[in-house]
């Protein structure tokens, strides 16, 4: 008896210990990020961007006589890297979009209006090669190709080998395809967008002791060490999407010839910039942020400077009597400013939203508990598909679907080290320059997710009451004036 209950006593103290450290804060990622932000500097930026927006042009590299196939342009990054091309001058003609959907992003249906589009799946090598062969308008046929294939499929909550050909077949055997067939079509540069997740150990959480200060990997640096040496293990990667973007990587870089040059970028850690995206656009239109560690350190990076990235690669790839030292190797990219919060993010959210924004927290060990149940429940299904055959179970839908273990390994702290990057091309790097900070992107993509709000463009999202009575008013002096 004494037993069970020194046993029992051990156990809840463990469940208050681990919840705890789960709360801690390493002293290294505070080194990165001393300082929060506050209400007050959030709507400063907000104005500040929406009366000075930030410049990405003045950075973008000279139009090319080139060709461009962009595979997965109508996308967050692909379609961001058109827009850039036809700010810069790049003609319509000279731009083609694959992608398996068509364009639906506002700000692109008109600017793209005169490009190509070829619908594309890039699992299917015909399609692929479809997408290729299709003839290009004879002034423009003899120019030099350059590919930019950003199209991939982002599962991060599962990690089991049972699951990996849901995102292998799109992230590495997909990225083949497109890197065989553009190869094949005379293609002289190909850029790949990969993920600053590929450098993350899984967090060892289980066992952390009690004298731990925090579980083992709670704090991590993104770089591209891990290129130097042979492709880890499956277990090694914190999911299934991080080992399929590796493996895709490993076969780009190793393609790169003097004729032939490709390289990858490695976005950290999660991208955002539209109202479609899974960060920030997500959490706004949902109008609630449930945190369980608001205070995790993370690097985050705005689709436009990893648009950005991209063309300064382009630039830095292009031709030459030497092959420059970046060829054939992946770069990690974040934003100008230091990395943020979980509850930075939720903040801004907060404050600068014209819709609705609920915030709330909730004890770390309750979110692990739920994951746990919820990988459980989608390995039960994968590995006796007679339950959905038979009983018709399925798997869960919705946001709750991400809630898996290996979305709790990826929620740490960690922070992206761009430095060689943004080293200049003779010293090996592709001369990075992100535009934007952290503050300037959230402020930007928050004031046109408000103009969508107030115009209507998003089903199911209207404006907060405060801020109808607010534009209720604003019109009925605009009357009186007009009157």
């Amino acid at each position: 008896m004494m037993l069970v209950l020194a046993v029992l006593v051990f156990g809840v103290f463990w469940l208050y210990r681990f919840n705890s450290v789960l709360k801690a804060t390493p002293e290294e990622a505070r080194k990165f990020s001393p300082k929060r932000w506050t209400r007050e500097q959030l709507k400063e930026a907000y104005d500040h961007v929406k009366k000075h927006p930030v410049d990405f042009l003045k950075h973008v590299p000279p139009a090319q006589k080139r060709r461009y196939i962009i595979v997965g342009g109508s996308g967050l990054v692909g379609g961001d890297i058109v827009l850039q091309l036809l700010e810069r001058g790049q003609s319509p003609e000279s731009i083609r979009i694959a992608d398996f959907a068509p364009v639906s992003r506002d700000d692109m249906l008109e600017k793209t209006a005169n490009c190509d589009f070829v619908q594309t799946d890039i699992t299917s090598i015909p399609s692929v090669e479809a997408a290729f062969s299709k003839p290009w308008p004879p002034s423009l046929s003899s120019l030099p190709l350059t590919v930019f294939h950003t199209a991939a499929l982002i599962r991060p909550q599962e990690r089991h080998p049972l699951l990996y050909n849901r995102v292998s077949r799109v992230n590495r055997d997909g990225a083949i395809i497109v890197l065989n067939t553009a190869k094949k079509h005379s293609c002289d540069i190909f850029i790949a967008t990969s993920s600053a997740s590929v450098s993350i150990l899984p967090t060892r959480f289980f066992p952390t002791w009690p004298w731990q200060p925090y579980p083992k990997g709670y704090f991590q640096i993104c770089d591209e060490r891990d290129f130097d040496d042979p492709i880890r293990a499956h277990e090694d990667f914190f999911a299934n999407y991080a080992h399929s973007k590796a493996e895709a990587e490993r076969a780009i870089c190793a393609a790169s010839t003097p004729t032939f040059r490709t390289g990858c970028l490695r976005p950290g850690n999660a991208i955002y910039g539209q109202k479609t995206d899974p960060l920030v656009g997500n959490i706004l239109r949902e109008g609630a942020y449930v945190a369980y560690v608001p205070q995790v350190v993370q690097s985050y990076v705005y689709s436009r400077n990893v648009s950005l990235a991209h063309l300064q690669f382009e630039h830095a790839l292009l031709p030459s009597p030497t092959v420059p030292a970046c060829a054939g190797k992946p770069f990690v990219i974040t934003d100008a400013g230091p990395p943020i919060t979980f509850r930075d993010m939720a903040l801004a959210c907060e404050t600068l939203s014209e819709a609705p924004f609920v915030y709330s927290e909730t004890a770390p060990i309750v979110i692990h508990a739920i994951a746990h149940i919820m990988e459980f429940w989608s390995l039960l299904l994968a590995r006796l598909p007679v339950l959905t055959k038979v009983l018709g179970w399925r798997e869960a839908k919705g946001p709750i679907s991400m809630l898996q273990p290996a979305v709790l390994n990826v929620g740490i702290h960690s922070v992206v080290d761009d430095s060689k990057a943004r080293k200049k091309v003779e010293e090996g790097g592709i001369g990075y320059t992100p535009v934007a900070s952290t503050l300037e992107g959230f402020a930007m993509q928050i004031g046109e997710f408000n103009e969508d709000v107030r115009a209507g463009r998003i089903k199911g999202v209207g404006l907060r009451e405060d801020v109808k009575t607010k534009v209720a008013r604003a019109a009925v002096e605009a009357r009186a004036v007009a009157s």
